[in-house]
């Protein structure tokens, strides 16, 4: 991940603009209207909560309108054609809108007055036979669910990780691969994945605007692309991610944010800046953090 020479630029909200005219930048609130193909008040929430809470994951296909990825498609690529790390992508209100659309289901796991962690995720991956997003790791290291039950169901879940493919995820171009909660809970934590384990993970295939989600201490990680994307002519894997909090518990990471008030332009400057180098474990990250203008230091 590289900044244009001109880093200053990206303090001029006109650079923005210029780049991806078709997304507004207005630090209002996000508006939840995205009229959605399905809508979320018909979804199953049960038998959506027993996948999460039994293997610590769940796929709903073909949530997110294409009319409203389209427009994040062109900036996120807009952006790699200029060398600028997809991250960007939340200097423009279209990311926080949609992630905001799902309130209904993040609600549902995390009670109304969920929080929205500053981590803020994004990703473009190569059509390389080899290349990948990330390998096998935890959002959370600490345990993120918390129950007498022993079944699962009356779990309480501290955070919730959602994940949003912007293009399809495919086998070929790095689909996301879970390993479900019985075999992550067996792992302890900080350490390696095994090779056994690795090999019983389960992939998830999905079409752009389908929103995944699991507990934070759920292991997962993405596939490489293979031989076999160019010549099915495949896309690039473009997705978003995003992490919530039930606020019963202790921040884990602050500044918390609401997410139905996005921050001002300067603060989402600031929030991307402050994420950079947290790629650099995960990513080989080239930046140059003096370059960049004075309000993201």
């Amino acid at each position: 991940m590289v900044l244009p020479t001109d880093s200053a630029a990206l303090g001029d909200q006109t650079f923005w603009r210029d780049l991806a005219p078709d997304l507004p930048i207005g630090g209002t609130p996000a508006s939840p209207d995205i009229e959605l193909p399905t809508t979320l008040a018909d979804l199953n929430f049960p038998a959506i909560g027993e996948n999460l809470h039994g293997d610590g994951f769940f796929h709903i296909p073909d949530v997110l309108p294409l009319s409203v990825l389209s427009p994040i498609q062109a900036a996120i690529q807009a952006l790699r054609d200029n060398g600028i790390p997809p991250v960007f992508i939340y200097v423009y209100d279209a990311p926080w809108t949609v992630f905001h659309a799902l309130s209904p289901l993040i609600t549902y796991f995390l009670g109304k007055d969920y929080a929205l962690l500053p981590n803020l995720w994004a990703w473009n991956i190569p059509l390389q036979p080899g290349a990948r997003g990330w390998p096998p790791h935890r959002d959370c290291q600490a345990p993120t669910r918390f129950g007498e039950s022993g079944d699962g169901l009356d779990d309480v879940i501290m955070s919730l990780s959602l994940w949003l493919p912007i293009t399809d995820a495919t086998l070929n171009n790095g689909c996301m691969c879970v390993l479900p909660r019985g075999l992550s809970d067996h792992v302890p934590a900080d350490a390696p994945l095994p090779e056994d384990l690795l090999a019983q993970g389960i992939n998830l295939p999905a079409t752009a605007g389908s929103v995944l989600g699991w507990t934070q201490d759920l292991y997962h990680w993405s596939n490489p692309v293979t031989e076999q994307v160019t010549r099915h002519r495949e896309t690039s894997r473009m997705s978003l991610s995003l992490e919530f909090q039930n606020t019963v518990f202790d921040a884990l990471s602050e500044p918390l944010l609401d997410s139905g008030k996005p921050p001002p332009f300067d603060e989402r400057l600031r929030l991307i800046a402050r994420q950079i180098p947290k790629y650099a474990h995960m990513e080989t990250v080239a930046l140059d953090v003096s370059n960049l203008p004075h309000v993201l230091t």
